[in-house]
């Protein structure tokens, strides 16, 4: 069993572990793809909002509760966190480095289930999904993920 390293944002994933006899490189487990993280609200919704009138106000336009990019990322957040744990549940990994932006390392808390979260051992506040494996090895301090 080792450590798996998820490197995320709201259109990629990938999910990395520690390769070869000593641990010094990274393999590539799974990656994930979610297109959508990267539209705009405008191209994939082309319903106008639903308008209302109140008694001496005039007409409203109404918002929805939850604005696309966080409505987006927390349905990828989900396909993610259903891999990693049925990883957990068949007990391929010990402990779990997650690296993401802001907003979608705050969704991915939301989502993660207690006995998944208590896996997390460092978390990492950056977006690093368009780097390279071997860049990715080199920006991810090596005694977290050996």
């Amino acid at each position: 069993m080792s450590n798996w390293i998820l490197v995320a944002d709201r259109s990629r994933a990938r999910i990395l572990a520690p390769n070869g006899s000593d641990n010094s490189t990274l393999e590539e487990l799974a990656v994930f793809a979610h297109p959508e993280g990267h539209q705009r609200q405008s191209d994939v919704v082309t319903d106008q909002q639903g308008r209302f009138q109140e008694r001496g106000s005039g007409q409203h336009a109404g918002e929805p509760e939850t604005d696309f990019k966080h409505e987006t990322a927390q349905r990828f957040a989900s396909e993610i966190v259903g891999f990693l744990e049925k990883g957990r549940m068949a007990n391929r990994f010990k402990r779990l480095i997650v690296v993401s932006p802001p907003l979608f390392l705050g969704v991915l808390r939301d989502k993660l289930p207690s006995p998944l979260a208590s896996m997390v051992c460092h978390e990492i506040n950056k977006d690093l999904t368009q780097l390279k494996i071997d860049e990715l090895a080199s920006s991810i301090p090596s005694d977290l993920w050996t």
